[in-house]
This record gives structure tokens, C-alpha cells and sequence, in this order.
């Protein structure tokens, strides 16, 4: 599992957060999981959905930049690379069943597609039932080299404060040419909302001295969410936890 593709978006227009929350799980949640029992070959290997419930976002001139809007969800599909991940999309099932369907809950003119490879730098215990996860999305400033970004991104992560369950970090892999709003994702695990929004202060002064100062980011680059995870398909070793 090399490739995690970060779906992140906001809830269709003219729908209540109650049925986007609704149908993002109860409909599509449950066709992704009849996709993965007809095609495993095809289907995500882990599937996890992170509903959205408070977050910092950037300022920008209106259409500009997708992260100015506030975001609904964080969906998190795992695959062996992109030819994979392409051949899914292609799949009958995806495009009879689900292709459609997205429409119905997401505002695709703003939904974000971020594929990425993850580094685990934490994973002390457990993730709890009632856990919160705190998202931040960082972005390189114009002009700053990739791998003076890449490299000071990566030692922040050893003065992150407040020791979180777990801490992951994902090096993004936008194919040449595309506009990447983010360069660098960060997921941390927290037992609750109080500590998640502690991690938070901690982790964007850490971001401000590792990034912003140097100029290597601005600090109006920094996008950061608050969610709970949910993993709809834990992956084939835990197919007992889905009912399938």
C-alpha cells in the first residue's frame, strides 16, 4: 500500500451537513464496500472517511484557491500506485456505481485530489473510540527549494509538542504540471477534542519557526482540520471489523 489518495472536499450545494454526513456513509461508504467484495483486484486496499468539523483556512482572492473555502471532509483511499488507481476509476463497477453518485453529496468544482506516500513518525497506542484528528496542510512558498522545504518540514516533526497517539506525514506526489495547493500533509491522532486544539497551537508555532520564518512557507499557506476518523475498510486482514 504506497499510494493514499487525499480526497479533500465540501458537501454539495444545497445540502445540509445531516445529508451530506448521511450519504457520504450510509450510501457511498456502503458501495465502495460492495466494490471492494466484486472487484478486490480493483478496489481500495483501505478506506477511511474523516468527517470535518471545525478547521483553519487561507484567505484568497474568491476562486483562486480551493482551501479559502471551508472543507466537509478528508476521504482517504489506499492503493498500490497510480496505475492502479487508475485502472480502479476505469472499473464498470466505479463507473456504473459510484462515479455517479459523487455528485450527489461532493461540490466537485472544489473537491481536491492530493495522492501522497506516508511516513509514519508516531504510533504510540491504540487510536481510541471518541479520538480526534488534526490535519494540517502546508504549502511551499514561491521561490523556496523543494528539498530546503522538504528537509526543514521533516525535522519539525521531532518538536511537535504534546505527544499525539499517532503521527503520520505525507509527502505529496502531484503529477508535473498540475497547480499543487499542498506540499506537505500532516495527520495527527489525538484521544480528544481538547487535546487535538492543544497539538494545534503547539504544532503551528512549530510550523511558523520551521517554515514560515526561514520563508520557506507564509503563514497564510497553512490549512488546518479537525476530524473523525472513520475506517470503513480497515484493509483484508480485518474484514470481521466491516461485517463482510
Amino acid at each position: 500500500m504506497t499510494l493514499k489518495l487525499n480526497i479533500v472536499g465540501r458537501r454539495r450545494p444545497g445540502t445540509t451537513l445531516t445529508e451530506h454526513r448521511y450519504h457520504i456513509r450510509q450510501v457511498h461508504g456502503a458501495a465502495v464496500l460492495r466494490f471492494i467484495e466484486a472487484e478486490p483486484d480493483n478496489a481500495p486496499r483501505r478506506y477511511v472517511q474523516n468527517a470535518v468539523f471545525d478547521g483553519q483556512y487561507r484567505a484568497a482572492a474568491p476562486g483562486s484557491d480551493p482551501f479559502a473555502l471551508n472543507r466537509d471532509f478528508v476521504t482517504q483511499i489506499w492503493c498500490d500506485d497510480l496505475a492502479m488507481l487508475e485502472r480502479s476509476r476505469r472499473s464498470a463497477f466505479y463507473q456504473e456505481q459510484l462515479k455517479e453518485d459523487e455528485d450527489r453529496f461532493v461540490d466537485q468544482a472544489s473537491v481536491l485530489f492530493l495522492p501522497s506516500r506516508e511516513r509514519e513518525i508516531v504510533a504510540r497506542a491504540a487510536i481510541p473510540a471518541g479520538a480526534v484528528k488534526l490535519f494540517t496542510f502546508t504549502q511551499r512558498a514561491p521561490g523556496a527549494h523543494p528539498a530546503e522545504y522538504a528537509s526543514a518540514w521533516r525535522q519539525a516533526a521531532q518538536a511537535a509538542g504534546a505527544a499525539p497517539l499517532r503521527h503520520v506525514q505525507n509527502d505529496l506526489m502531484s503529477p508535473p504540471g498540475t497547480v499543487q495547493f499542498a506540499d506537505a500533509i500532516d495527520e495527527f491522532w489525538l484521544p480528544d477534542e481538547a487535546s487535538a486544539r492543544a497539538l494545534l497551537a503547539s504544532w503551528s508555532a512549530v510550523l511558523t519557526d520551521a517554515l514560515v520564518r526561514p520563508g520557506l512557507a507564509s503563514a497564510a499557506s497553512v490549512v488546518s482540520l479537525l476530524a473523525r476518523e472513520d475506517v470503513v475498510y480497515p484493509g483484508a486482514a480485518n474484514l470481521s471489523r466491516v461485517g463482510l
